[in-house]
């Protein structure tokens, strides 16, 4: 793609205009970091992202709050591809970029790629199957259950008979750092699955309820099924549900445990007192680890479930929680040197993105600096 038409799509971009093929063409020419200069000035770019942001103010109203998110996150992205196009054009006008520079960052991006659909499935019988090199259609079966990818990468389980008297034939869908996964069990309800999280289910739910376990994140979308209700075990909570939109957060190295409900209604328990609350849609039910309570709280709920809808939003985090999600999405360990501090950040990226254009824009926004290294990142917090 030459240099006019990305000039030409990030404009169509800015007046509202862009087609959704017009969109994938301007993110794969970021996502592939084209060294090839733009006629356009860095005033005029910085002009660009001055009124994509101001017309984001004008959303700012309560009612549109939703709205407003989602032109949060689309005007993140292309900030983030204005953002590139500075990096290539240097800051005068019409200066050559820098062809050095340039070529270590393609390297660099080309060792952090964003995550993809990538996960492995253990079957009852302990056989594994890396779904990222599966082919499509029927895998196997297990307990008379079908087991199928699908094109998109989604992992499908048909809808059984009840055979009563049979033990549960349990699965695990393991999604590792760097991955996710989308998952459709035999009751029809859907799964996504975070990168480092896993989610052990059976492949039919012949009993009273329907139970699933849960570490790391995932969000569900349960299929409601009278007199058999569903629930999903953490290592601190019990969520107990009949059919609704909720998100878990569960990882074992954050200090908490959160259910964030959407649509619907759920029940929360805290495993170690038992104490429980019935959460409203735009409620959050939190258990520190180890702790007897259960603290409930209004959010926004968007916010909860922006991995599954594709992006990051940084909201107030301080830089350990903000690396912890890099780490996981990115699959490099992170390495501190000297205390992290406790500046708090805040922004919103595309997942899409390659990992060094967001530790570039978390630099220009904070006190914090990144060196990489083939599969790791070290962190310095500067005093303020």
């Amino acid at each position: 793609m030459q240099a006019p038409e990305i000039k030409e799509l990030l404009e169509k971009y800015k007046k509202g205009v862009i087609t959704d093929e017009e969109m994938a063409l301007l993110e794969t020419w970021y996502l592939q970091w084209r060294p090839e200069p733009l006629d356009v000035s860095a005033e005029e770019l910085e002009t660009l992202k001055s009124e994509v942001w101001q017309s984001l103010h004008l959303q700012d109203a309560a009612p549109v709050r939703r709205h407003w998110r989602k032109q949060l996150a689309a005007a993140a992205a292309v900030l983030v591809l204005l953002g590139a196009a500075l990096y290539f054009l240097g800051p005068g006008t019409g200066k050559k970029p820098d062809t050095t520079k340039m070529v270590a960052v393609r390297k660099q991006a080309n060792e952090f790629m964003p995550g993809s659909n990538r996960a492995t499935l253990t079957l009852s019988n302990g056989q594994q199957i890396v779904l990222t090199n599966a082919q499509n259609g029927e895998l196997a079966e297990d307990a008379s259950v079908a087991i199928s990818k699908k094109a998109d990468g989604e992992l499908v389980y048909d809808h059984p008979r009840k055979q009563e008297g049979t033990g549960p034939a349990l699965n695990t869908l393991a999604a590792p750092r760097g991955g996710q996964y989308h998952l459709t069990l035999s009751d029809g309800t859907q799964v996504w699955l975070n990168a480092a999280s896993s989610i052990t289910y059976p492949v039919s739910f012949n009993g009273k309820e329907r139970s699933v376990t849960v570490r790391g994140e995932a969000y569900f979308e349960v299929a409601q099924l009278e007199g058999q209700p569903f629930k999903v075990h953490t290592a601190r909570q019990e969520i107990t549900v009949l059919g609704t939109h909720f998100n878990v957060k569960a990882y074992p190295d954050d200090p908490d445990i959160s259910t964030t409900l959407l649509t619907g209604s759920v029940k929360v328990t805290n495993m170690t007192s038992g104490i429980a609350a019935v959460l409203k849609p735009g409620q959050q039910a939190s258990t520190m680890n180890a702790g007897a309570q259960l603290d409930v709280r209004s959010v926004d709920a968007e916010d909860a479930i922006s991995w599954k809808n594709g992006y990051f939003l940084f909201d107030d985090q301080d830089i350990t929680s903000i690396m912890k999600i890099i780490s996981r999405w990115y699959d490099v360990d992170i390495e501190y040197k000297g205390p992290p501090g406790n500046e708090r950040f805040g922004g919103t990226f595309s997942r899409a993105s390659y990992m060094p254009e967001i530790l570039t824009n978390l630099e220009r926004i904070g006190h914090v600096h990144f060196e990489l290294f083939p599969g790791k990142v070290t962190v310095t917090t500067q005093v303020q």
